[in-house]
C-alpha cells in the first residue's frame, strides 16, 4: 500500500514539472513573439547593443513564422559593413548549414556585401538523388522551396517556411536589430523582394536553387558552386530549356575537375549556355586574366576524393595556404567582384 501511495505521489510530482515547464514555454515563447508574426530564437540584445560591430556576423533563429515552426531551423549568418553595399543571398548544400561556409561569407563581407547565409528546407535526398532523369521535378521540387507553391510528392514545404518568407523575416528581424544597416531596402513596399540588389549563391542544391531563382527572377547575379547537378545523360532540367529573367553572362559556375557529380555539373553547364564555345576556363586557383570573362570554371587543385572535391571548393573544409588564406581565395574574389556596386 506504502508502495503503492508512493508511486502516485511520484506520478503527482512529475505532471506539476510537466505542466510547470509547458507553461514557463508558452509564456518564454509570448515574450519573443516580435512583428510580422514571426518569433526570433536568439533574444533581443540590450538596448544600445542591438547588432554586433561591423563586419562581424550576426546568428539568429526565425524560430516560428506565421504560427508554423520552421524545420529546418538552424542558424542563419548575416553581416554587413556599411549601409549601401548589395546582398549575397547564400544558399547551403544538401542537409548543410550556413555555419558550413563562414570563410566564403567571409569574404564576400570583406568585399562590401550584406551576406545572408539562410537555412531553407534542404534535408531528405539530394535533389539530383529525386530527379534523375526526369526533366520536369527539378522545377517542382526548387519552386515549392522558393515560395511554397505547387506542392508534390517530391517536396511539400509550407508557404511559411519557403526561401521567399524565411528571406523577408530575416530581413525585418535585420532592421530590428540593425536599424542603420540598410536591410529593409532589400524588400520592397508590396513586399516582394528586390531582387535586382541580390546576387544569389549557393553549393550543390543550394547553386541549383540559386539558378533557378536567377531563371524566374531577375537578380543581380547568380554564383553556382559545384551545382547545379540537374542533368543525367542526355536529360536534364526542363526549366533550363527556356529563356530565364536573368540573363547567362551574369551567371557563373565553378566546380573541381574530379567532382564526383561533375559529369551531370557539366551537362547543366551546357544546357544553361554558361560553358561557350571553347569549354570551362580551366585553372588550379588562379582567377582568369583581367580580359577574360568565363562564365563556367574548372578547378584542378586535388582537394580531395571526388566526394570531397564536390565540397571542398566552397566549404569550410577548403584547404589553407601556408599563410592559413583559403587557397580558393582569389578565385573567390574574382567571382564575388563580377557584379557592379556602390560599395566602397
Amino acid at each position: 500500500m506504502r508502495h503503492r501511495l508512493l508511486l502516485l505521489i511520484a506520478a503527482v510530482v512529475l505532471v506539476a514539472i510537466g505542466g510547470a515547464a509547458l507553461v514557463a514555454a508558452n509564456v518564454l515563447g509570448g515574450q519573443r513573439v516580435e512583428q510580422h508574426g514571426r518569433v526570433a530564437a536568439a533574444d533581443r540584445p540590450p538596448h544600445g547593443d542591438e547588432h554586433g560591430p561591423e563586419g562581424e556576423f550576426h546568428r539568429f533563429r526565425l524560430g516560428t513564422i506565421n504560427g508554423q515552426r520552421l524545420e529546418p531551423n538552424r542558424d542563419d549568418f548575416a553581416a554587413r559593413t556599411n549601409a549601401d553595399g548589395p546582398l549575397l543571398l547564400f544558399l547551403p548544400a544538401t542537409r548543410a548549414k550556413p555555419a558550413d561556409y563562414q570563410l566564403f561569407l567571409g569574404t564576400a563581407l570583406q568585399d562590401g556585401y550584406h551576406v545572408l547565409g539562410l537555412d531553407y528546407w534542404n534535408l531528405g535526398k539530394t535533389l539530383s538523388g529525386t530527379c534523375q532523369a526526369d526533366p520536369h521535378c527539378y522545377g517542382k521540387v526548387q519552386r515549392n522551396r522558393f515560395d511554397g507553391s505547387r506542392p508534390s510528392a517530391f517536396s511539400s514545404v509550407k508557404p511559411s517556411g519557403s526561401i521567399v518568407s524565411r528571406f523577408r523575416d530575416a530581413m525585418a528581424y535585420l532592421e530590428d536589430h540593425d536599424p542603420g544597416g540598410g536591410w529593409g531596402r532589400f524588400v520592397e513596399a508590396d513586399s516582394d523582394i528586390a531582387w535586382n540588389d541580390v546576387v544569389v549563391a549557393g553549393h550543390s542544391q543550394g547553386g541549383g536553387e540559386a539558378a533557378y531563382i536567377a531563371h524566374i527572377r531577375s537578380v543581380q547575379g547568380a554564383l553556382m558552386f559545384s551545382s547545379p547537378v540537374e542533368s543525367l545523360g542526355p536529360d536534364h532540367a526542363a526549366w533550363m530549356d527556356r529563356p530565364g529573367k536573368t540573363p547567362a553572362d551574369r551567371m557563373y559556375a565553378i566546380d573541381d575537375v574530379r567532382d564526383v557529380f561533375g559529369r551531370r555539373i557539366r551537362g547543366s553547364w551546357e544546357a544553361m549556355g554558361l560553358d561557350g564555345a571553347t569549354g570551362p576556363f580551366r585553372t588550379d586557383t588562379a582567377p582568369p586574366g583581367t580580359d577574360a570573362d568565363p562564365h563556367a570554371i574548372l578547378t584542378d587543385i586535388r582537394v580531395g576524393s571526388p566526394g570531397e572535391s564536390h565540397s571542398r571548393i566552397i566549404n569550410d573544409s577548403t584547404p589553407l595556404g601556408p599563410d592559413g588564406t583559403p587557397e580558393m581565395l582569389a578565385l573567390w574574389q574574382w567571382l564575388l567582384h563580377r557584379f557592379p556596386s556602390e560599395r566602397s
